[in-house]
């Protein structure tokens, strides 16, 4: 049995299990398919209708230009 960490999704907001081993790497998101950095390190938690629009916003970009990353 692997280690695993939970990480939200920064586009979708779903909550994952990653393994340890890809800490630090760029996974995808099971759920939505958005890559995004693995780190065991969450964001601060502020305005949350500022940013469910920044993931709302990201996820648009993301399904205009699949190639879109940041």
């Amino acid at each position: 049995m692997s280690l695993r960490f939970g990480q939200s999704c920064p586009t979708c907001g779903r909550r994952i299990k990653i393994r340890m081993e890809f800490l630090g790497r760029t996974v995808a998101c099971p759920h939505c398919r958005a890559e995004f950095n693995a780190t065991d390190k969450q964001p601060r938690q502020g305005n949350s209708e500022q940013m469910l629009m920044q993931r709302v916003e990201r996820a648009l970009r993301q399904a205009e230009d699949p190639a879109f990353t940041e």
